[in-house]
């Protein structure tokens, strides 16, 4: 049964939020084991979350999901007892763990554990709400982690609400995305999601939008150093070029190899913000170098992005 509550755990997801955990206490001054253990409490939480939402969605992932390995109620690896055993003490778990983060993680968390549900289930069921959905799921997902890792520190500095507010906001774009894969199973259980109500185009240029909300707020919460504002600017402009791909792709499989690299553009941009709050922590770096360092690796990376999308196209032609 444990290979079957990793299943719950989505690797990509739980390694972007465990990054905002990192970035949360590096805008604080430093990381602590706190911040490093900061992954058990995020798993928990969404293993949580996800058994709820597995079981909500059951007959749509039946459809969409038919041949996926990471859906165990799909697969048949697990009964609906069983499922719900992990749920609850996925539930119980993540509370017990956010407590050594003091009673305001505890808080939190239980608002977060309430979510799970209003999100999967009647009679609210946010997931059919459109775009209402990934105003709530980004919640989640940004400052939830954020806030473990500001907590992990001693907080003697203020929380870094621009930088995490532009984060979230960058987080809704790419959240608009993903019902791309669902879209035959959302329609025919009468999920109503943003982009079956608007359509393709309309969802790419509302993450457009989002996504260039998020490079204004991140980069003044960021002073618009020259460097990060850069990398920041090349990964818009490179979400961008796969957003008008992606609204006018008609295959679902090209759609997903689309998303994927928008998803790990959004990553980068990440990584290279991190990177430069790391950097003004080294007394024996440069102001150059500080400015340098992420510009380098966030180019670097971007720039293999670039390339696996060149890949991607020499493959289909």
């Amino acid at each position: 049964m444990l290979k079957s509550v990793l299943k719950f755990v989505r690797l990509k997801i739980l390694v972007t939020c465990y990054a905002l955990a990192f970035l949360g206490s590096v805008t604080n001054g430093h990381i602590t084991l706190k911040t490093v253990l900061a992954i058990f409490v995020i798993a928990a939480w969404y293993i949580h979350a996800a058994s709820s939402n597995d079981y909500a969605d059951r007959y749509i992932d039946a459809i969409n999901l038919k041949n996926a390995k990471d859906r165990p109620l799909i697969t048949k690896d697990i009964s609906y007892r069983q499922l719900w055993i992990i749920h609850f003490a996925s539930g119980a778990a993540a509370l017990l763990l956010a407590s050594f983060w003091g009673l305001i993680a505890v808080v939190a968390m239980v608002g977060m554990l309430a979510m799970d549900y209003f999100y999967s289930f009647k009679p609210i069921r946010i997931s059919d709400r459109g775009i209402v959905s990934q105003f709530v799921l980004a919640v989640g997902y940004v400052f939830y982690p954020f806030s473990l890792g500001y907590w992990s520190t001693s907080m003697h500095s203020g929380y870094a609400w621009l930088l995490a507010l532009g984060v979230y906001l960058g987080f809704v774009g790419r959240l608009l995305l993903k019902d791309f894969r669902d879209v035959k199973g959302d329609k025919k259980h009468g999920k109503m999601t943003f982009l079956l109500r608007h359509g393709a185009r309309t969802t790419c240029i509302v993450s457009g939008v989002f996504w260039f909300l998020a490079l204004v707020v991140m980069g003044y919460a960021l002073s618009f150093k020259m460097g990060i504002t850069v990398i920041l600017t090349l990964g818009f402009i490179q979400a961008c070029m796969f957003l008008w791909m992606l609204a006018h792709t008609p295959l679902i499989s090209d759609q997903l190899a689309i998303i994927v690299l928008i998803a790990k553009a959004a990553n980068i941009t990440i990584v290279a913000v991190l990177a430069l709050l790391l950097c003004k922590q080294q007394p024996s770096l440069s102001e150059f170098e500080i400015e340098i360092i992420p510009v380098v690796l966030g180019a670097t990376l971007l720039g293999l992005n670039f390339i696996r999308y060149k890949t991607l196209v020499i493959s289909k032609s």
